[in-house]
């Protein structure tokens, strides 16, 4: 009775792990805001949407990306805060963009057209690392959206 019942556990548990691993999808980012502004640097904040279609947690380890205002680099987005994820959840993060005004001053950002125009374009791209249990994978992302800037 007892090595019947280990038995039956193995095989639920080999027959479980056959599903394969499910790339974790990024959403399109929203609700750009500015956290903080310095002499020469200016940090956002974007959210971004995160689903985990898996039938078993992951976790985040690490996200790196690039963040684009109009189509011109505006600055790095990284992320090393471990961000765990249920199964099936879909959820939304908030990332840290620091821009440096010395990367934009030789771009063809034009900062008055985004005023006149009160919206910008954000794409964000890049990957994201994640794991589950042993199993580490790199997912890339690229997203992009309009966003209207508030007053």
């Amino acid at each position: 009775m007892r090595y019947t019942f280990i038995w039956i556990v193995g095989v639920l548990i080999l027959l479980g792990s056959c599903r394969s691993f499910q790339p974790v999808e990024v959403g399109r980012p929203s609700n750009l805001r500015v956290a903080s502004l310095s002499g020469s640097q200016v940090n956002l904040e974007i959210s971004l949407p995160i689903k985990n279609p898996n039938i078993y947690k992951i976790t985040v380890t690490r996200i790196q990306a690039e963040a684009y205002l109009n189509d011109v680099k505006a600055g790095k987005i990284t992320s090393n805060n471990k961000i765990r994820m249920e199964a099936g959840s879909d959820q939304i993060h908030q990332l840290k963009v620091g821009i440096d005004f010395s990367d934009l001053l030789g771009s063809d950002l034009n900062v008055l057209d985004i005023v006149r125009k009160n919206k910008v374009d954000l794409s964000v791209e890049g990957t994201l690392s994640t794991r589950s249990f042993l199993y580490t994978k790199e997912v890339p992302f690229s997203q992009k959206k309009t966003l209207n800037l508030s007053r």
